[in-house]
């Protein structure tokens, strides 16, 4: 029973968590970000108490524990782990009329390999603002112990103080069999997220193993032993676990922050004077997008010259769009120049694609750090994409 209430606490705390969140969206105006979830690795440590399962009171089995672990996220809501618990397990138990009562304890190392599910993320969505995040677990692994020294003083106690038994192997503990043990846990946790990589943590398991690992039989027998631990620890992810950004839409003319309005194109004009030759003017347009350093996305700021160029395109069929991206040399390697400014020209390129521009219409170059016209305190006017439409 005391495992459903464990699953069921973490149930309660995830969407508790999920809620606000959800509320939040329906209550209020669109995101104005948008995160996308990096796969990392993650270390803990956790220290904390146990109880194992039996017949003496609570306090009289209760023990320390600790427990260190490593893993990798792979996305939002699934995590696998390895982690070693380990310290101490005690048990015992009253034995004849006058209730005597014989007490043991041992140490132990349990490894496991972990599945981890976060539930908020499952069930909400992915937003690493939300502070509190809880999930469940499952693994398998094993128990080892150590020093049973105390199981079997105790055995001895109990042969010399009953010497009538019959068959002593019967109320007698198992003091010779240290596993290891083939071990299955399940359980909840709940973080509470300080940084983007650095987290507080609760954890409740359950841990079910062989009938032997406290040493004696069970009643009835093969009846599998259990313990229970409760952890607080923190955690620590490496990296960048997310990447958050401006969402990539194009801002409608009217809501536009510093849209500037797109003149109106120069239509083919045709004279004709005598006899002389038709002179035809065609439409031209010249857009310069600027960028953040180590940005290749287009800013909020810069979105209205898309429109202008899409607008230019799409009322002009015939006209076509060179589009050449560039990088500072003042920062960055040559190669990562080449590529960043290979990125900005890609992403504007997508931009007009996605607003249905045909990609016949589009050439792309990138020329990295190669072609700065611009010096000293204006450096980072090189960090740009040049759009030409003719």
């Amino acid at each position: 029973m005391k495992s459903y209430k464990i699953f069921a606490t973490a149930v309660l705390m995830s969407l508790c968590a999920v809620l606000p969140v959800q509320a939040q969206k329906s209550a209020g105006p669109v995101e104005q970000y948008e995160y996308e979830f990096n796969p990392h690795f993650f270390v803990q440590g956790q220290v904390g108490g146990q109880y194992t399962l039996g017949e003496l009171k609570f306090a009289d089995l209760l023990s320390p524990n600790i427990q260190l672990g490593g893993g990798y996220e792979f996305n939002p809501w699934l995590a696998a782990r390895l982690s070693f618990d380990f310290w101490q397990s005690k048990a015992g138990f009253k034995l004849g009329s006058n209730a005597n009562t014989y007490k043991w304890k041992w140490s132990y190392l349990a490894p496991s390999v972990d599945a981890m599910i976060d539930l908020t993320n499952l069930i909400g969505g992915f937003n690493p603002e939300r502070k509190i995040s809880a999930g469940v677990l499952a693994g398998i692994g094993a128990n080892i112990v150590f020093d049973k020294d105390e199981a079997n003083t105790a055995r001895n106690q109990i042969i010399a103080a009953y010497p009538l038994i019959t068959d002593p192997t019967k109320v007698v503990p198992y003091y010779d069999e240290k596993g290891p043990f083939l071990a299955f846990r399940f359980g909840a946790f709940a973080d509470w997220h300080i940084t983007d990589n650095l987290a507080l943590g609760l954890e409740f398991q359950s841990n079910v193993l062989s009938d032997k690992y406290n040493s004696k039989k069970a009643s009835p027998e093969r009846n599998s032993d259990w313990y229970f631990n409760a952890l607080a620890g923190i955690k620590y992810c490496f990296g960048d676990t997310y990447e958050k950004r401006v969402k990539e839409q194009l801002i409608p003319i009217s809501e536009a922050h510093e849209y500037v309005p797109c003149p109106e194109p120069v239509e083919k004009i045709v004279e004709k004077i005598v006899e002389k030759p038709v002179t035809v003017v065609t439409p031209m347009l010249y857009e310069e997008i600027y960028y953040e350093i180590n940005k290749d996305k287009v800013s909020a700021a810069e979105k209205y010259k898309l429109r202008r160029i899409i607008d230019f395109l799409q009322e002009n069929p015939e006209a076509k769009i060179e589009i050449a991206g560039h990088a500072d040399k003042a920062t960055g390697t040559s190669e990562y120049n080449m590529k960043i400014s290979q990125r900005r020209a890609d992403n504007v390129a997508k931009a007009l694609k996605d607003a249905g521009i045909d990609e016949s219409r589009i050439q792309v170059s990138y020329h990295g750090s190669n072609d700065n016209i611009y010096q000293g305190a204006d450096m980072k006017y090189n960090r740009v994409t040049i759009c030409e439409a003719k």
